[in-house]
């Protein structure tokens, strides 16, 4: 019985000791936020352990990263960024510049308040590249090339990059071709996220906030005769925020307050949700 017990306890340990090897041996990435991981995940065809730094319904503003977390990211094989919110260039001084993938090369960046911890604070950018399929492609493209400087001869993550680069070319055609057609040239919303997407397709976007403030008494005045001359009908509010910073504008335009996520795992099928939003909101 005794030895019994002696081969299951050591077998026990050798089993422990195998999983703990291959967990350490799995392939990881982390994803800054959210809307990156879904598109991570199928470019790299289920090879990699796919992880999240900031939380879904966590706002990256406000975020900054625990001693865990960074324990974390230095065991990563790369580390997907945006390269323009405040907490991703504190991770170039405590991660290995190596696994950083600044997925903003190579994208015409817009300026933007700095008044937000989100903005790059040494150019004043808007950070929000992935609310476009524009630049969101761009984005796609640096994550392949990452992969591939590393895996030059992995046919299934340049085909896995194709198939995603082909859907958002359609997307982008769609966002064309339907806000061409739009009656709706503007669009009102509490925070600025669409400034990429308002910017390409010739949309404008009014935002209620200003320099990450509330608007004062004036502002809010200006925002209501803006919001009756281009015929606002429509408000955009995101879930990190509280619809109470809007209802008062809201009152006034007699405009419906409409819930959209930039920070979607999903961001293909939002960003043709809000397109659609847009053009039937003066319909």
């Amino acid at each position: 019985m005794k030895r019994f017990i002696l081969i299951l306890a050591t077998t026990l340990i050798v089993v422990a000791c195998n999983s703990q090897k291959s967990s350490n041996n799995e392939k990881t990435i982390f994803v800054t936020i959210a809307p990156l991981q879904q598109l991570a995940k199928e470019l790299t065809c289920g090879d990699f352990d796919i992880k999240l730094l900031v939380k879904q319904g966590a706002s990256p503003e406000s975020y900054e990263p625990t001693s865990a977390d960074i324990a974390a990211l230095q065991g990563a094989d790369y580390i997907f960024s945006t390269g323009l919110i405040s907490f991703e260039h504190s991770l170039i001084h405590q991660c290995n510049n190596d696994q950083i993938v600044n997925l903003s090369e190579g994208i015409e960046t817009i300026a933007g308040s700095c008044s937000h911890h989100h903005c790059n604070h040494s150019h004043g950018v808007d950070p929000h590249i992935w609310t476009s399929p524009r630049e969101l492609r761009t984005m796609v493209t640096n994550m392949r090339d990452a992969l591939l400087d590393d895996y030059p001869d992995s046919t299934k993550y340049r085909e896995a990059a194709n198939t995603i680069i082909a859907r958002l070319d359609s997307l982008d055609s769609y966002c064309t071709t339907t806000l061409a057609k739009s009656k709706s040239r503007a669009i009102m919303i509490y925070h600025p996220a669409y400034t990429y997407l308002a910017k390409n397709y010739g949309i404008e976007q009014i935002a209620i906030e200003n320099e990450g403030k509330e608007p004062t008494p004036k502002q809010l005045v200006e925002l209501v005769e803006k919001g009756r001359t281009l015929q606002i009908k429509t408000i955009f509010h995101q879930p990190q925020y509280s619809e109470n910073k809007l209802r008062s504008i809201a009152n006034e335009l007699k405009a419906e307050i409409v819930i959209t996520d930039p920070l979607a795992i999903d961001i293909e099928n939002e960003i043709r949700r809000v397109v659609n939003i847009i053009t039937e909101s003066n319909e």
